[in-house]
Protein backbone atom coordinates (compact mmCIF):
# COMPACT_ATOMS: atom_id res chain seq x y z
CA UNK A 1 0.00 0.00 0.00
CA UNK A 2 2.64 2.46 0.97
CA UNK A 3 4.58 1.74 -2.55
CA UNK A 4 1.54 2.62 -4.36
CA UNK A 5 0.93 5.65 -2.66
CA UNK A 6 4.78 6.59 -3.41
CA UNK A 7 3.95 5.96 -6.83
CA UNK A 8 0.87 8.36 -6.82
CA UNK A 9 2.73 11.25 -5.05
CA UNK A 10 5.77 10.56 -7.91
CA UNK A 11 3.09 11.14 -10.90
CA UNK A 12 1.55 14.18 -8.65
CA UNK A 13 4.75 15.87 -8.51
CA UNK A 14 5.71 15.52 -12.17
CA UNK A 15 1.98 16.47 -13.49
CA UNK A 16 2.06 19.47 -11.28
CA UNK A 17 4.97 20.81 -12.70
CA UNK A 18 3.78 20.16 -16.07
CA UNK A 19 0.51 21.98 -15.03
CA UNK A 20 2.78 24.94 -14.06
CA UNK A 21 4.34 25.13 -17.40
CA UNK A 22 1.10 25.41 -18.85
CA UNK A 23 0.60 28.96 -17.28
CA UNK A 24 0.52 32.17 -19.44
CA UNK A 25 1.44 34.67 -16.44
CA UNK A 26 2.66 34.47 -13.34
CA UNK A 27 -0.63 34.31 -11.81
CA UNK A 28 -2.67 30.69 -11.24
CA UNK A 29 -5.11 29.83 -13.60
CA UNK A 30 -7.65 30.01 -11.16
CA UNK A 31 -6.89 33.25 -9.37
CA UNK A 32 -6.47 34.69 -12.73
CA UNK A 33 -10.36 33.93 -13.64
CA UNK A 34 -11.29 35.43 -10.86
CA UNK A 35 -9.30 38.28 -11.23
CA UNK A 36 -11.03 38.85 -14.91
CA UNK A 37 -14.42 38.21 -13.80
CA UNK A 38 -13.89 40.72 -11.06
CA UNK A 39 -12.35 43.30 -13.87
CA UNK A 40 -15.44 42.73 -15.63
CA UNK A 41 -17.25 43.82 -12.97
CA UNK A 42 -15.17 46.47 -11.91
CA UNK A 43 -15.86 48.40 -15.14
CA UNK A 44 -18.95 49.58 -14.15
CA UNK A 45 -18.31 50.84 -10.81
CA UNK A 46 -18.05 54.57 -9.91
CA UNK A 47 -14.93 55.39 -8.06
CA UNK A 48 -14.60 58.75 -5.28
CA UNK A 49 -11.36 60.05 -4.10
CA UNK A 50 -9.03 62.79 -3.43
CA UNK A 51 -6.18 60.75 -2.81
CA UNK A 52 -4.25 57.81 -4.23
CA UNK A 53 -4.54 55.60 -1.52
CA UNK A 54 -7.99 55.50 0.58
CA UNK A 55 -10.99 55.24 -2.17
CA UNK A 56 -14.84 55.08 -1.99
CA UNK A 57 -16.32 53.04 -4.95
CA UNK A 58 -20.37 53.26 -5.10
CA UNK A 59 -21.46 49.75 -6.56
CA UNK A 60 -25.19 50.69 -6.66
CA UNK A 61 -26.56 52.16 -3.59
CA UNK A 62 -23.59 50.36 -1.51
CA UNK A 63 -20.40 51.85 -1.24
CA UNK A 64 -17.36 50.12 -0.10
CA UNK A 65 -14.31 51.98 1.13
CA UNK A 66 -10.59 50.97 -0.06
CA UNK A 67 -7.29 51.48 2.03
CA UNK A 68 -4.39 50.67 -0.30
CA UNK A 69 -1.71 51.12 2.05
CA UNK A 70 -3.49 48.41 4.62
CA UNK A 71 -4.52 46.56 1.29
CA UNK A 72 -7.98 46.45 2.58
CA UNK A 73 -11.80 46.68 1.48
CA UNK A 74 -14.98 46.77 3.16
CA UNK A 75 -16.55 44.12 1.20
CA UNK A 76 -13.71 42.09 2.91
CA UNK A 77 -12.96 39.79 -0.40
CA UNK A 78 -9.74 41.01 -0.94
CA UNK A 79 -8.82 39.90 2.43
CA UNK A 80 -10.11 37.14 2.06
CA UNK A 81 -8.97 35.73 -1.11
CA UNK A 82 -6.00 37.60 -1.46
CA UNK A 83 -7.69 38.63 -5.23
CA UNK A 84 -8.60 42.07 -5.35
CA UNK A 85 -12.63 42.34 -6.30
CA UNK A 86 -14.09 44.10 -8.36
CA UNK A 87 -13.82 47.40 -6.22
CA UNK A 88 -10.14 46.93 -5.52
CA UNK A 89 -10.15 46.49 -9.53
CA UNK A 90 -12.29 49.86 -10.16
CA UNK A 91 -9.95 51.88 -7.73
CA UNK A 92 -6.47 50.65 -9.01
CA UNK A 93 -7.63 51.51 -12.79
CA UNK A 94 -8.28 54.56 -11.53
CA UNK A 95 -4.90 55.21 -10.52
CA UNK A 96 -3.39 53.30 -13.48
CA UNK A 97 -1.79 50.49 -11.61
CA UNK A 98 -2.10 46.68 -12.91
CA UNK A 99 -4.36 44.41 -10.71
CA UNK A 100 -2.35 41.65 -11.24
CA UNK A 101 0.46 43.29 -9.50
CA UNK A 102 -2.05 43.59 -6.22
CA UNK A 103 -2.61 39.14 -5.90
CA UNK A 104 -1.08 38.00 -3.21
CA UNK A 105 2.57 35.43 -3.53
CA UNK A 106 0.75 32.57 -2.88
CA UNK A 107 -0.70 32.52 -6.27
CA UNK A 108 2.36 33.42 -8.07
CA UNK A 109 3.80 30.87 -10.13
CA UNK A 110 7.50 31.05 -8.03
CA UNK A 111 5.35 29.88 -4.24
CA UNK A 112 3.80 26.73 -6.76
CA UNK A 113 6.95 25.67 -7.90
CA UNK A 114 8.67 26.07 -4.80
CA UNK A 115 6.15 23.65 -3.36
CA UNK A 116 7.73 21.53 -5.59
CA UNK A 117 11.22 21.56 -5.80
CA UNK A 118 11.81 19.01 -3.66
CA UNK A 119 11.80 15.05 -5.08
CA UNK A 120 10.77 11.91 -3.58
CA UNK A 121 13.87 10.21 -3.96
CA UNK A 122 14.07 6.61 -6.49
CA UNK A 123 14.24 3.31 -4.34
CA UNK A 124 15.12 -0.52 -4.99
CA UNK A 125 12.25 -2.76 -4.93
CA UNK A 126 11.49 -4.16 -1.42
CA UNK A 127 12.76 -7.59 -2.57
CA UNK A 128 16.30 -6.16 -3.13
CA UNK A 129 16.42 -4.15 0.21
CA UNK A 130 19.88 -6.01 2.53
CA UNK A 131 18.25 -8.13 5.31
CA UNK A 132 19.42 -7.06 9.20
CA UNK A 133 20.23 -9.40 12.35
CA UNK A 134 17.50 -6.52 14.03
CA UNK A 135 14.92 -8.20 15.67
CA UNK A 136 11.54 -7.50 14.03
CA UNK A 137 9.41 -4.38 15.44
CA UNK A 138 6.36 -6.06 17.27
CA UNK A 139 3.31 -3.82 17.25
CA UNK A 140 2.48 -2.75 20.78
CA UNK A 141 0.37 -4.77 23.40
CA UNK A 142 -2.89 -4.38 22.94
CA UNK A 143 -4.34 -3.42 26.44
CA UNK A 144 -8.17 -4.06 27.06
CA UNK A 145 -10.36 -1.14 27.48
CA UNK A 146 -13.15 -1.34 30.53
CA UNK A 147 -16.65 -1.41 29.81
CA UNK A 148 -18.14 1.89 30.25
CA UNK A 149 -21.44 0.26 31.01
CA UNK A 150 -20.01 -1.66 34.41
CA UNK A 151 -19.07 1.49 36.40
CA UNK A 152 -19.33 1.36 39.97
CA UNK A 153 -20.96 4.30 40.45
CA UNK A 154 -23.56 4.08 38.01
CA UNK A 155 -23.96 0.04 39.47
CA UNK A 156 -27.30 -0.25 41.12
CA UNK A 157 -26.24 -3.14 43.15
CA UNK A 158 -22.99 -1.55 44.26
CA UNK A 159 -25.45 1.94 45.79
CA UNK A 160 -27.67 -0.53 47.51
CA UNK A 161 -26.99 -2.01 51.12
CA UNK A 162 -25.84 -5.72 51.13
CA UNK A 163 -25.66 -5.87 47.27
CA UNK A 164 -29.60 -6.56 46.93
CA UNK A 165 -31.10 -5.30 43.76
CA UNK A 166 -33.49 -2.63 43.35
CA UNK A 167 -36.72 -4.01 42.20
CA UNK A 168 -38.19 -1.14 39.38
Amino acid sequence: MLENIRHKMIDRHGDMIKFADTWISDVSPMARLILEENKEIGRTLRVNSNHDIRFEIQEGEYRHMIDMTKKTCSCRLWQLRGIPCQHVVCALYHIGQEPKDYVEHWYKKDTFLSAFKYFLQPISNMVMWPDTNNPAVEPPEVKPCHDPGVHPIYNLAYLTPKGSHISP
